[in-house]
């Protein structure tokens, strides 16, 4: 079977975009044959005249690829945000131009949970799923919100997988912890939090380290005010990639992701779980269908500085046992997120769909 699936670019040199890492996976590990099409902002990449026509041009050249490539399937991985729907709606009815079967997975977005800015986005995320053949969501809860939303929509949950083994876990060390942030660098992220959440601690003279890997507009400021307020504390590594991000992720006792929406199952949140990290990130989404507070992690309401100091506060102090979190972190990894379990499933549903178009 050949399938032709979308995400921005799968060079992890260049882009720390989840649906990257989730579509780079997917080709790396898949038994089928995969080809990829570029579709989605790179990191840091800027709004331009140049980039405003790339857009205009794409659905013509994604016709002309899925017509010219004999594929079975088309993959589009897509998110709930307002620059999203536009773009792959428009793929997906050049999909079906070139009538080629489409499968649509949706990896969480502002308007996943939110109710949409405008009725006209709403209408268009309606009419991309319903001409999908089958849509994907990372949750139950995901499933859900979709099916109460529109009806006669069908609806399967993938959970966000990693590979086994990322990392061995690690005996947590007394003394000072090591904090780290891994991924876009960019307001929905809560980067802002982080640095009130890191001066108030400052200020109250816990001792920490705060490690951050990553791309995107808001690196600059990011990065300023983090030195300004750690100073040698404070490490940036750029983006960080394969045995880089293993070693980094292995290095750091406290993995934070305080976002303040879009998000869906973070491939970064999982990796660091595998990892033995006690992960603090916004409920949101899937996430809380993965983490339990105060057994593998601990969770926050999105935007909320004074509910991130205070559980980064309870975790430096040392008044929690780190090395428990982190194995029934590790453990839950395990258990429910395989990436081998996760590309047998993919692959079902691909099947199911060439099935039923041969009835």
């Amino acid at each position: 079977m050949k399938i032709l699936i979308t995400a921005p670019s799968l060079d992890e040199n260049r882009n720390v975009s989840g649906i990257s890492t989730v579509a780079r996976q997917i080709v790396e590990n898949g038994t089928f044959r995969y080809a990829h099409f570029a579709a989605g902002r790179e990191d840091r990449e800027k709004t331009s005249a140049r980039w405003i026509l790339k857009q205009g041009a794409l659905p013509f050249r994604f016709f002309r690829a899925v017509k010219n490539g004999n594929f079975d399937i088309v993959h589009i991985n897509t998110a709930f945000n307002a620059l999203s729907i536009v773009r792959d709606f428009a793929l997906v009815r050049a999909a079906r131009l070139a009538k080629t079967p489409v499968l649509l997975h949706v990896h969480g977005g502002r308007y996943l949970a939110e109710n949409f800015a405008n009725k006209k986005l709403e209408s268009l995320a309606k009419k991309m799923l319903r001409a999908s053949d089958s849509v994907i969501v990372l949750s139950e809860l995901e499933k859900d919100i979709i099916e109460k939303r529109w009806k006669n929509i069908k609806v399967e949950v993938l959970e966000n997988a990693v590979a086994p083994g990322i990392a061995p876990l690690r005996e947590k060390t007394p003394g000072e912890k090591t904090i780290i942030y891994l991924g876009r660098l960019t307001e929905s992220k809560g980067l802002r939090e982080i640095t009130k959440a890191c001066r108030a601690l400052k200020n109250e003279n816990f001792n920490f380290r705060f490690d951050a890997y990553g791309a995107g507009d808001l690196q600059d400021f990011f990065v300023g005010e983090m030195k300004e307020i750690l100073g040698d504390k404070f490490r940036f590594g750029g983006i960080a990639s394969g045995a880089e991000k293993r070693r980094a992720l292995a290095r750091a006792d406290i993995f934070v992701l305080p976002s303040r929406y879009g998000e869906g199952l973070p491939v970064a949140m999982l990796e660091a779980m595998a990892t033995g990290c006690a992960v603090v990130v916004s409920e949101m989404a899937s996430i809380g269908a993965v983490v339990r507070d105060g057994f593998n992690g601990f969770t926050i309401e999105p935007g909320d500085v004074s509910q991130l100091i205070g559980k980064l506060r309870i975790l430096l102090s040392g008044a929690i046992d780190l090395r428990e979190i982190g194995k029934n972190a590790r453990k839950t990894v395990e258990e429910k997120f395989d990436l081998r379990d996760y590309i047998v499933r993919l692959e079902n549903i691909y099947k199911e769909i060439i099935d039923k178009k041969s009835l």
